[in-house]
Protein backbone atom coordinates (compact mmCIF):
# COMPACT_ATOMS: atom_id res chain seq x y z
CA UNK A 1 0.00 0.00 0.00
CA UNK A 2 1.59 3.51 -0.98
CA UNK A 3 2.13 5.78 1.90
CA UNK A 4 -0.16 8.73 0.60
CA UNK A 5 -3.42 6.76 0.01
CA UNK A 6 -3.34 5.44 3.36
CA UNK A 7 -2.10 8.44 5.21
CA UNK A 8 -4.10 10.20 3.34
CA UNK A 9 -7.52 7.79 4.33
CA UNK A 10 -6.07 8.25 7.69
CA UNK A 11 -6.09 12.01 7.69
CA UNK A 12 -9.55 12.53 5.61
CA UNK A 13 -11.26 9.92 8.53
CA UNK A 14 -9.81 11.58 11.35
CA UNK A 15 -11.01 15.15 9.88
CA UNK A 16 -14.32 13.82 9.31
CA UNK A 17 -14.39 12.91 13.08
CA UNK A 18 -12.85 16.08 14.18
CA UNK A 19 -13.46 19.68 14.19
CA UNK A 20 -12.37 20.01 10.61
CA UNK A 21 -8.98 20.99 11.85
CA UNK A 22 -7.03 21.12 8.43
CA UNK A 23 -9.77 22.29 6.15
CA UNK A 24 -9.62 19.19 4.51
CA UNK A 25 -12.30 18.83 1.52
CA UNK A 26 -11.06 15.52 -0.37
CA UNK A 27 -9.16 12.81 0.64
CA UNK A 28 -7.01 12.79 -2.53
CA UNK A 29 -5.62 16.40 -1.92
CA UNK A 30 -3.96 15.10 1.12
CA UNK A 31 -0.23 15.09 0.42
CA UNK A 32 2.76 13.44 2.09
CA UNK A 33 3.83 16.83 3.12
CA UNK A 34 0.32 18.01 4.31
CA UNK A 35 1.50 15.12 7.30
CA UNK A 36 4.35 16.53 8.21
CA UNK A 37 3.17 19.16 10.63
CA UNK A 38 2.27 19.68 14.07
CA UNK A 39 -1.63 20.62 13.25
CA UNK A 40 -1.79 17.03 11.54
CA UNK A 41 -0.42 15.29 15.11
CA UNK A 42 -4.28 14.55 16.35
CA UNK A 43 -6.43 13.97 13.24
CA UNK A 44 -3.09 11.31 12.91
CA UNK A 45 -3.49 10.08 16.15
CA UNK A 46 -7.12 9.86 15.61
CA UNK A 47 -6.55 7.68 12.28
CA UNK A 48 -4.30 5.23 14.25
CA UNK A 49 -7.07 4.80 16.92
CA UNK A 50 -9.66 4.71 14.16
CA UNK A 51 -7.88 1.44 12.34
CA UNK A 52 -6.91 -0.09 14.99
CA UNK A 53 -11.11 0.36 15.98
CA UNK A 54 -11.82 -1.45 12.88
CA UNK A 55 -9.23 -4.34 12.56
CA UNK A 56 -10.61 -5.14 16.33
CA UNK A 57 -14.17 -5.19 15.87
CA UNK A 58 -14.02 -7.20 12.34
CA UNK A 59 -11.15 -9.50 14.85
CA UNK A 60 -13.85 -10.56 17.81
CA UNK A 61 -16.15 -11.38 15.24
CA UNK A 62 -14.20 -13.82 12.79
CA UNK A 63 -12.28 -15.00 16.01
CA UNK A 64 -15.66 -15.63 17.74
CA UNK A 65 -16.66 -17.58 15.00
CA UNK A 66 -13.03 -19.95 14.87
CA UNK A 67 -13.44 -19.43 18.54
CA UNK A 68 -16.39 -21.07 19.27
CA UNK A 69 -18.08 -18.18 20.65
CA UNK A 70 -20.49 -16.93 17.83
CA UNK A 71 -22.02 -19.62 15.35
CA UNK A 72 -23.21 -18.24 11.91
CA UNK A 73 -26.83 -18.11 11.78
CA UNK A 74 -26.76 -15.84 8.69
CA UNK A 75 -26.22 -15.93 4.97
CA UNK A 76 -22.38 -15.39 5.05
CA UNK A 77 -20.89 -18.25 3.15
CA UNK A 78 -17.42 -17.45 4.33
CA UNK A 79 -19.16 -17.38 8.04
CA UNK A 80 -19.85 -20.43 8.13
CA UNK A 81 -16.00 -21.63 7.15
CA UNK A 82 -14.42 -19.69 9.80
CA UNK A 83 -17.30 -21.22 12.25
CA UNK A 84 -15.88 -24.72 11.07
CA UNK A 85 -12.69 -24.48 11.70
CA UNK A 86 -11.15 -23.05 8.14
CA UNK A 87 -7.93 -21.31 8.49
CA UNK A 88 -5.00 -22.30 7.31
CA UNK A 89 -6.60 -23.31 4.35
CA UNK A 90 -7.87 -20.21 1.76
CA UNK A 91 -10.45 -18.02 4.21
CA UNK A 92 -11.64 -14.97 2.70
CA UNK A 93 -12.36 -13.80 6.40
CA UNK A 94 -9.07 -14.85 7.33
CA UNK A 95 -7.76 -12.71 4.75
CA UNK A 96 -9.63 -9.41 5.43
CA UNK A 97 -8.86 -9.93 8.88
CA UNK A 98 -5.24 -9.92 8.12
CA UNK A 99 -5.28 -7.18 5.62
CA UNK A 100 -7.33 -4.64 8.59
CA UNK A 101 -5.06 -5.94 11.25
CA UNK A 102 -1.31 -5.20 8.72
CA UNK A 103 -3.02 -1.79 7.93
CA UNK A 104 -3.60 -1.11 11.54
CA UNK A 105 -0.01 -1.67 12.65
CA UNK A 106 1.38 -0.13 9.21
CA UNK A 107 -0.75 2.88 10.45
CA UNK A 108 0.46 2.91 13.69
CA UNK A 109 4.34 2.37 13.28
CA UNK A 110 4.52 5.14 10.44
CA UNK A 111 2.41 7.99 12.24
CA UNK A 112 4.43 7.60 15.54
CA UNK A 113 7.08 8.03 13.37
CA UNK A 114 5.55 11.25 11.86
CA UNK A 115 4.40 12.79 15.13
CA UNK A 116 7.50 12.24 16.50
CA UNK A 117 9.00 14.68 13.91
CA UNK A 118 6.84 17.45 15.52
CA UNK A 119 6.52 17.49 18.48
CA UNK A 120 9.03 18.92 20.59
CA UNK A 121 10.40 16.38 22.76
CA UNK A 122 9.50 13.04 21.44
CA UNK A 123 10.69 11.12 24.49
CA UNK A 124 8.16 12.34 26.28
CA UNK A 125 5.42 12.80 23.81
CA UNK A 126 1.72 11.35 25.06
CA UNK A 127 0.69 11.35 21.23
CA UNK A 128 3.64 8.94 20.12
CA UNK A 129 3.52 7.40 23.08
CA UNK A 130 -0.38 6.57 22.39
CA UNK A 131 -0.31 5.74 18.62
CA UNK A 132 2.52 3.24 19.56
CA UNK A 133 0.25 1.10 22.12
CA UNK A 134 -2.24 1.08 19.45
CA UNK A 135 0.30 -0.68 17.22
CA UNK A 136 1.37 -3.49 20.26
CA UNK A 137 -2.14 -4.02 20.63
CA UNK A 138 -2.66 -4.96 16.65
CA UNK A 139 0.40 -7.27 17.18
CA UNK A 140 -1.88 -9.44 19.11
CA UNK A 141 -4.73 -9.86 16.26
CA UNK A 142 -1.62 -10.97 14.02
CA UNK A 143 0.22 -13.47 16.93
CA UNK A 144 -2.76 -14.76 18.55
CA UNK A 145 -4.55 -15.94 15.20
CA UNK A 146 -1.83 -16.61 12.08
CA UNK A 147 0.20 -19.61 11.97
CA UNK A 148 2.86 -16.59 11.08
CA UNK A 149 2.98 -12.72 10.20
CA UNK A 150 4.68 -9.80 8.11
CA UNK A 151 5.04 -6.28 9.08
CA UNK A 152 5.92 -3.79 6.14
CA UNK A 153 6.02 -6.49 3.69
CA UNK A 154 9.07 -8.74 5.34
CA UNK A 155 9.24 -12.25 5.24
CA UNK A 156 7.24 -14.62 7.71
CA UNK A 157 7.61 -14.70 11.04
CA UNK A 158 6.52 -16.49 13.87
CA UNK A 159 3.91 -15.21 16.56
CA UNK A 160 6.59 -15.71 19.42
CA UNK A 161 8.60 -12.96 17.06
CA UNK A 162 5.50 -10.91 16.69
CA UNK A 163 5.16 -11.41 20.76
CA UNK A 164 8.61 -9.64 20.92
CA UNK A 165 8.27 -6.95 18.52
CA UNK A 166 4.86 -5.69 20.79
CA UNK A 167 7.18 -6.48 24.03
CA UNK A 168 9.64 -3.75 22.89
CA UNK A 169 7.02 -1.29 21.05
CA UNK A 170 5.14 -1.72 24.87
CA UNK A 171 8.42 -1.42 26.79
CA UNK A 172 9.46 1.97 24.68
CA UNK A 173 6.12 3.51 24.83
CA UNK A 174 5.90 2.81 28.61
CA UNK A 175 9.27 4.76 29.08
CA UNK A 176 7.65 7.67 27.08
CA UNK A 177 4.36 7.20 28.48
CA UNK A 178 6.32 7.66 32.53
CA UNK A 179 8.59 11.08 30.91
CA UNK A 180 5.26 12.51 30.01
CA UNK A 181 3.51 11.72 33.14
CA UNK A 182 0.46 9.82 31.93
CA UNK A 183 -0.44 7.31 33.65
CA UNK A 184 -3.38 5.54 31.51
CA UNK A 185 -0.85 5.47 28.77
CA UNK A 186 1.56 3.75 31.15
CA UNK A 187 -0.86 1.47 32.36
CA UNK A 188 -2.00 0.89 28.66
CA UNK A 189 1.76 -0.22 28.05
CA UNK A 190 2.09 -1.97 30.91
CA UNK A 191 -1.06 -4.56 30.23
CA UNK A 192 0.26 -4.88 26.88
CA UNK A 193 3.41 -5.98 27.94
CA UNK A 194 1.72 -8.41 30.68
CA UNK A 195 0.24 -9.76 27.82
CA UNK A 196 2.78 -10.06 25.95
CA UNK A 197 5.35 -11.97 28.01
CA UNK A 198 2.35 -14.52 29.19
CA UNK A 199 2.36 -15.51 25.76
CA UNK A 200 6.14 -15.56 25.53
CA UNK A 201 6.09 -17.91 28.46
CA UNK A 202 7.88 -15.13 30.57
CA UNK A 203 5.73 -15.76 33.41
CA UNK A 204 7.79 -14.17 35.72
CA UNK A 205 7.85 -10.86 33.92
CA UNK A 206 4.34 -11.24 33.37
CA UNK A 207 3.07 -11.20 36.62
CA UNK A 208 5.36 -8.25 37.68
CA UNK A 209 3.50 -6.24 35.25
CA UNK A 210 0.43 -7.07 35.79
CA UNK A 211 0.56 -6.47 39.69
CA UNK A 212 0.89 -2.74 38.75
CA UNK A 213 -2.72 -2.73 37.35
CA UNK A 214 -5.03 -1.22 39.76
CA UNK A 215 -8.32 -2.45 40.64
CA UNK A 216 -10.63 -0.51 38.51
CA UNK A 217 -8.88 0.16 35.40
CA UNK A 218 -10.17 -0.44 31.85
CA UNK A 219 -9.25 0.94 28.65
CA UNK A 220 -12.00 0.79 25.85
CA UNK A 221 -12.06 0.73 22.05
CA UNK A 222 -14.34 3.54 21.29
CA UNK A 223 -17.26 3.60 18.57
CA UNK A 224 -20.10 5.39 17.15
CA UNK A 225 -23.01 5.06 14.85
CA UNK A 226 -21.51 8.06 12.91
CA UNK A 227 -20.70 6.25 9.96
CA UNK A 228 -20.06 2.52 9.05
CA UNK A 229 -16.48 2.54 9.90
CA UNK A 230 -16.75 3.75 13.18
CA UNK A 231 -19.48 1.38 14.34
CA UNK A 232 -18.95 -1.50 16.28
CA UNK A 233 -19.48 -4.31 14.13
CA UNK A 234 -20.08 -6.90 16.76
CA UNK A 235 -23.40 -5.10 17.51
CA UNK A 236 -23.97 -4.52 13.32
CA UNK A 237 -23.90 -8.36 12.89
CA UNK A 238 -25.44 -9.96 15.83
CA UNK A 239 -28.07 -8.28 17.28
CA UNK A 240 -31.80 -8.98 16.46
CA UNK A 241 -32.41 -4.79 15.62
CA UNK A 242 -29.64 -4.43 12.82
CA UNK A 243 -28.22 -8.30 11.67
CA UNK A 244 -28.01 -11.82 13.06
CA UNK A 245 -25.55 -12.67 11.16
CA UNK A 246 -24.42 -14.85 14.20
CA UNK A 247 -25.33 -15.89 17.33
CA UNK A 248 -24.36 -16.91 20.78
CA UNK A 249 -22.37 -20.88 20.72
CA UNK A 250 -24.66 -23.29 21.76
CA UNK A 251 -21.16 -24.27 23.62
CA UNK A 252 -22.36 -21.15 26.24
CA UNK A 253 -25.63 -21.09 26.17
CA UNK A 254 -25.98 -24.41 27.03
CA UNK A 255 -23.66 -24.36 29.70
CA UNK A 256 -25.25 -23.35 32.79
CA UNK A 257 -21.67 -21.70 34.14
CA UNK A 258 -22.53 -19.01 31.38
CA UNK A 259 -26.10 -18.53 31.28
CA UNK A 260 -25.63 -17.45 35.23
CA UNK A 261 -22.65 -15.24 34.56
CA UNK A 262 -23.47 -11.78 34.20
CA UNK A 263 -19.61 -11.44 31.97
CA UNK A 264 -21.57 -13.77 29.07
CA UNK A 265 -24.86 -11.77 28.76
CA UNK A 266 -27.26 -13.10 26.51
CA UNK A 267 -30.98 -13.89 25.38
CA UNK A 268 -32.28 -17.22 24.45
CA UNK A 269 -35.29 -17.21 22.76
CA UNK A 270 -35.83 -20.52 22.44
CA UNK A 271 -35.48 -22.84 19.54
CA UNK A 272 -38.54 -20.91 17.31
CA UNK A 273 -36.25 -18.39 17.36
CA UNK A 274 -33.68 -18.50 14.17
CA UNK A 275 -31.14 -16.93 11.93
CA UNK A 276 -32.03 -15.85 8.63
CA UNK A 277 -30.17 -18.55 7.34
CA UNK A 278 -33.69 -19.63 8.68
CA UNK A 279 -32.33 -23.43 10.71
CA UNK A 280 -29.91 -22.48 13.22
CA UNK A 281 -31.45 -21.17 16.62
CA UNK A 282 -30.13 -17.70 17.09
CA UNK A 283 -29.32 -16.45 20.48
CA UNK A 284 -28.35 -13.31 21.53
CA UNK A 285 -25.31 -11.52 22.76
CA UNK A 286 -25.77 -8.54 24.89
CA UNK A 287 -22.80 -7.48 25.64
CA UNK A 288 -22.64 -5.25 22.77
CA UNK A 289 -25.88 -3.94 21.95
CA UNK A 290 -25.75 -0.85 19.72
CA UNK A 291 -23.30 0.16 17.48
CA UNK A 292 -21.49 2.89 19.61
CA UNK A 293 -20.79 0.30 22.33
CA UNK A 294 -17.32 0.38 23.32
CA UNK A 295 -15.11 -2.98 23.69
CA UNK A 296 -12.68 -3.90 26.12
CA UNK A 297 -9.42 -3.83 25.15
CA UNK A 298 -7.28 -4.10 28.34
CA UNK A 299 -8.89 -4.32 32.02
CA UNK A 300 -7.39 -4.44 35.44
CA UNK A 301 -9.47 -8.40 36.01
CA UNK A 302 -7.83 -9.19 32.50
CA UNK A 303 -4.42 -8.44 35.03
CA UNK A 304 -5.00 -10.35 37.74
CA UNK A 305 -6.35 -13.27 35.26
CA UNK A 306 -2.26 -13.13 34.01
CA UNK A 307 -1.23 -13.13 37.04
CA UNK A 308 -3.28 -15.64 38.62
CA UNK A 309 -2.20 -17.44 35.18
CA UNK A 310 1.33 -17.03 36.22
CA UNK A 311 1.20 -17.95 39.71
CA UNK A 312 -0.16 -20.93 38.62
CA UNK A 313 2.27 -22.17 36.20
CA UNK A 314 5.11 -20.91 38.24
CA UNK A 315 3.75 -23.26 41.20
CA UNK A 316 1.96 -20.65 43.89
CA UNK A 317 -1.59 -22.28 43.09
CA UNK A 318 -3.01 -20.92 46.29
CA UNK A 319 -2.59 -16.94 45.43
CA UNK A 320 -3.49 -18.06 41.94
CA UNK A 321 -6.89 -19.12 43.74
CA UNK A 322 -6.75 -15.80 45.42
CA UNK A 323 -6.66 -13.73 42.57
CA UNK A 324 -9.32 -15.96 40.72
CA UNK A 325 -11.85 -14.89 43.28
CA UNK A 326 -11.05 -11.17 43.43
CA UNK A 327 -12.31 -11.44 39.86
CA UNK A 328 -15.35 -13.14 40.29
CA UNK A 329 -16.16 -10.60 43.25
CA UNK A 330 -15.75 -8.39 41.06
CA UNK A 331 -18.86 -9.86 38.64
CA UNK A 332 -20.98 -10.82 42.01
CA UNK A 333 -20.35 -14.49 41.63
CA UNK A 334 -19.00 -16.82 44.89
CA UNK A 335 -15.46 -17.82 45.18
CA UNK A 336 -13.85 -20.72 43.48
CA UNK A 337 -14.51 -23.88 45.67
CA UNK A 338 -12.72 -26.67 43.77
CA UNK A 339 -9.56 -28.51 43.97
CA UNK A 340 -6.33 -26.79 44.71
CA UNK A 341 -4.32 -28.30 42.57
CA UNK A 342 -2.13 -26.83 39.21
CA UNK A 343 -4.69 -28.96 37.23
CA UNK A 344 -7.46 -27.98 38.34
CA UNK A 345 -6.81 -24.38 38.89
CA UNK A 346 -5.85 -23.48 35.55
CA UNK A 347 -8.83 -25.46 33.93
CA UNK A 348 -10.69 -22.55 36.13
CA UNK A 349 -8.38 -19.75 34.99
CA UNK A 350 -9.33 -21.02 31.63
CA UNK A 351 -13.24 -20.54 32.33
CA UNK A 352 -12.62 -17.39 33.89
CA UNK A 353 -10.76 -16.39 30.99
CA UNK A 354 -13.58 -17.24 28.35
CA UNK A 355 -16.10 -15.39 30.39
CA UNK A 356 -13.90 -12.15 31.17
CA UNK A 357 -12.27 -12.01 27.71
CA UNK A 358 -15.80 -13.03 26.16
CA UNK A 359 -15.72 -11.63 22.62
CA UNK A 360 -12.59 -9.81 23.16
CA UNK A 361 -10.89 -11.71 20.22
CA UNK A 362 -8.94 -13.79 22.78
CA UNK A 363 -10.56 -16.93 22.60
CA UNK A 364 -8.57 -18.71 19.30
CA UNK A 365 -5.29 -18.30 21.48
CA UNK A 366 -6.60 -19.05 24.62
CA UNK A 367 -7.57 -22.79 23.35
CA UNK A 368 -4.58 -23.41 21.96
CA UNK A 369 -2.59 -22.00 25.01
CA UNK A 370 -4.66 -24.67 27.53
CA UNK A 371 -4.94 -27.50 25.01
CA UNK A 372 -8.37 -27.34 24.92
CA UNK A 373 -9.79 -30.13 22.83
CA UNK A 374 -12.44 -28.22 20.87
CA UNK A 375 -9.31 -27.73 19.16
CA UNK A 376 -8.55 -31.24 18.65
CA UNK A 377 -10.72 -32.46 16.21
CA UNK A 378 -10.73 -31.35 12.21
CA UNK A 379 -10.17 -27.68 12.88
CA UNK A 380 -7.39 -25.09 12.81
CA UNK A 381 -5.75 -24.08 15.25
CA UNK A 382 -4.96 -20.45 13.18
CA UNK A 383 -5.35 -18.45 10.07
CA UNK A 384 -2.75 -18.19 7.32
CA UNK A 385 -1.01 -15.59 5.90
CA UNK A 386 -3.88 -12.88 3.59
CA UNK A 387 -3.58 -14.13 0.05
CA UNK A 388 -3.20 -10.32 -0.71
CA UNK A 389 0.08 -10.21 1.49
CA UNK A 390 1.44 -13.45 -0.40
CA UNK A 391 0.65 -11.83 -3.73
CA UNK A 392 1.95 -8.22 -3.25
CA UNK A 393 4.73 -9.57 -0.57
CA UNK A 394 8.07 -10.39 -2.75
CA UNK A 395 9.76 -11.76 0.70
CA UNK A 396 7.35 -14.64 0.95
CA UNK A 397 9.35 -16.75 -1.63
CA UNK A 398 6.80 -17.23 -4.57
Amino acid sequence: MHNRRILGAVLAFAVAACSNPLDVQNEQDVLDTNLDSPNAVAPLLNGVAGDYGVAYANAVDIIGLIGGELIHTGSFPSWREVEAGIGTRPSTEGDNMYNSVSRAIWVADTASTRIAAQVKVASASPEVAEAMIYGGFAHFLLADNYCSGTIKAGPAITPDSLYRRAQSIFTQSLGIATAANKSDLRYRAIAGRARARLMLKDYAGARDDAKLIPGGWRWNAIYSSNSTRENNTVATLTTTLIRREAGVNPRFYNDARYKLDPRTPFLNRGDTAKGPDPIRQFVEQLKYPQRGTPIPVASWQEARLIEAEADARIGDVALAVDLVNLVRASAVLSAYAGPVTQAAVLSQIQFERSAELWLQAQSLSDLRRFSDPFLATRRDKCFEIGQLEWTSNPNLGH
